[in-house]
């Protein structure tokens, strides 16, 4: 992690449980809210937030070396307890842990095209999901890419865990371009505006040709049951998982990712090396972009290397204006690229997104259990799925022979 870098941030559920679904209006405001403060005590700077069910996505730039952990750390542990107290309010059973354990992804965006396509990425990703026809039918969705220019979002204080005390009645939560696309058209907003609203409308359009089924709805959204989960099986432990991702195209693309490739490979070899030094009793010198190490061991780290990548320091929005103003605006080309790709990709996106569920009518059920069997030739990779619908009503239906397995 490094100064100036912008980086995509994605957190899953504990179980995949639909615990950021629109289950109640409060969830969204909440997530607001706390972002709104996780922004005022770090500074980073937030590009698009959106939540999808099971997870969520948010596009940021860090300002400094420290800020980007204690963001996430912020974020997530007071929308847990926040959701723990409103599940418990509503009569449901608090989960006590609502993220799973493990690290928020963290994913550079090295490039304007990756940044664009990233950010509309997450703004359609209730689309590709199936859940809804259009980003903003989300319910909750406050975000507009008007919001770049400057006029930040009012989120009033949920009436929930939030002490009047220690708590803002309203917070603030503004929302910037990020300095890469920002650079890319020369830092002409208005410009950036257009074209991402241009290339939603195309994708969307997109999505709408290639999807053979219908959207969930709003209806339907709002009442998937806090409790349950996707049918769709669970990721594979050993998948890869990005680290950065290059959005250009053709030959410059493909060396930009093999240089990229070279230096993570490069950076966690050097990183195990000091590591073992250093249990040796040896003086250890660690890559450039160690971060965990420096801020809790005051190990020595190295300065990134003229040619780095993904470890080299980015540019915040003030860095990137104050460079327009010595240098001519380039025409960009991005929009038209990333619009192909999004048109290219829908059928795709749409197969490897999509999110269904069983069990939506049965939101007042106090447990409901679908176990899927899976064929024989995947049993050994995944996990069959359980779900159960937990609250605490009064007057809830009998549950004799309907117990989830021990």
């Amino acid at each position: 992690m490094v100064r100036g870098g912008t980086y995509a941030l994605t957190k899953r559920t504990v179980f995949r449980k639909a615990f950021l679904a629109p289950w109640d209006p409060l969830v969204m405001q909440t997530w607001l809210y706390v972002l709104a403060g996780a922004q005022q005590r770090t500074g980073v700077s937030i590009h698009h937030t959106m939540l999808n069910v099971t997870h969520q996505h948010t596009s940021v730039t860090t300002h400094d070396e420290a800020n980007l952990p204690r963001f996430t750390e912020y974020a997530h542990r007071e929308m847990s307890k926040a959701l723990n107290v409103l599940l418990a309010a509503r009569r449901y059973e608090a989960p006590s842990q609502l993220f799973d354990d493990r690290q928020t992804h963290q994913m550079r965006l090295l490039d304007a095209p990756a940044c664009m396509s990233h950010i509309l990425y997450e703004r359609l990703n209730g689309v590709a999901a199936g859940l809804v026809d259009r980003p903003e039918h989300m319910p909750g969705c406050r975000f507009d890419f008007a919001l770049w220019r400057g006029e930040p979002l009012v989120i009033k204080r949920p009436p929930i865990y939030f002490s009047s005390r220690t708590c803002e009645a309203e917070r603030e939560l503004h929302f910037e371009v990020d300095p890469l696309t920002f650079l890319e058209f020369g830092g002409d907003l208005n410009a950036v505006i257009h074209h991402f609203r241009r290339v939603e409308r195309v994708a969307v359009q997109s999505f709408r040709r290639a999807r053979k089924f219908p959207v969930l709805g709003v209806k339907k959204l709002r009442r998937i049951h806090p409790y349950n989960e996707p049918r769709t099986n669970r990721e594979l432990g050993r998948s890869v998982i990005p680290t950065f991702k290059v959005g250009a195209r053709g030959v410059t693309g493909r060396l930009a990712r093999i240089r990229a490739c070279q230096e993570v490979v490069a950076f966690r070899n050097a990183h195990a090396n000091a590591r073992a030094a250093r249990c040796k009793g040896e003086i250890a010198l660690f890559p450039a972009g160690t971060y965990k190490m420096r801020l809790e061991h005051d190990v020595q780290v190295a300065d990134p290397e003229p040619d780095a990548v993904v470890t080299a320091p980015g540019v915040t929005l003030d860095e990137a204006s104050e460079a327009l103003a010595t240098r001519l605006p380039a025409q960009a080309t991005t929009p038209e690229q990333v619009a192909d790709a999004f048109a290219k990709e829908a059928s795709e996106i749409l197969v490897e997104d999509r999110v269904s569920f069983r069990n939506i009518d049965t939101l007042d059920s106090s447990v409901e259990v679908d176990i899927q069997p899976l064929p024989q030739s995947r049993r050994e990779s995944y996990a069959a799925r359980v779900v159960i619908l937990r609250d605490h009503r009064r007057g809830r239906r009998s549950t004799k022979g309907r117990e989830p397995p021990g």
